[in-house]
């Protein structure tokens, strides 16, 4: 059984980041988990209503910090890619990427004597592809929210639902676990 809903819930989105950060390569399992983080993350409070709200002083708490979540852009916007991504499409997220290619090149004077490469005008520069490498992902960014990195969104607002759970619970459970009246 399940004692602190709420705790558990914010654990569950943690979950989803940690899949995140270890599919980063694979766009789509990267997106499933997204998705996945994005309505565990958002449920967090949901959960929370449900667990204290016929506890005294919840009600004016709950609605102070409501308040202060309102104003922030970033939750904002979480609860925007949450209703997007369950009721009409996708998230959108881009991927920067970098291949590295290895070669050779050599740069040969334009008045040196001819030898088994051709003479370039100009010392230009040949270049004879060696090897690439299959690119790397090193960035996932949200297209529709300033092109913030995804990972450091997720672990961010995790940082505020972790505090603003510690506080709830500082509040309204006692040292057993158990929802105080």
């Amino acid at each position: 059984m399940i004692e602190n809903p709420t705790r558990h819930k914010m654990n569950e989105a943690y979950h989803f980041i940690s899949i995140m950060k270890n599919t980063f390569e694979d766009d789509d399992i990267f997106s499933y988990n997204l998705s996945a983080f994005l309505s565990a993350a958002r449920s967090i409070t949901f959960y929370m209503q449900k667990k204290y709200k016929h506890r005294d002083g919840f009600p004016a708490w709950y609605c102070l910090q409501q308040i202060k979540m309102d104003k922030e852009l970033e939750l904002k916007y979480l609860n925007k890619a949450r209703s997007e991504d369950v009721h009409r499409e996708p998230v959108k997220i881009g991927a920067t990427r970098e291949r590295i290619i290895t070669g050779k090149a050599r740069i040969v004077p334009a008045k040196e004597p001819e030898t088994d490469v051709e003479i370039l005008e100009k010392n230009e520069l040949t270049y004879t592809p060696q090897k690439q490498i299959s690119p790397k992902t090193v960035r996932r960014f949200f297209v529709d929210f300033k092109d913030t990195d995804v990972m450091e969104f997720c672990e961010n607002q995790m940082l505020k639902y972790k505090i603003l759970v510690a506080e709830c619970e500082q509040k309204f459970l006692n040292n057993t676990g158990i929802v105080r009246n």
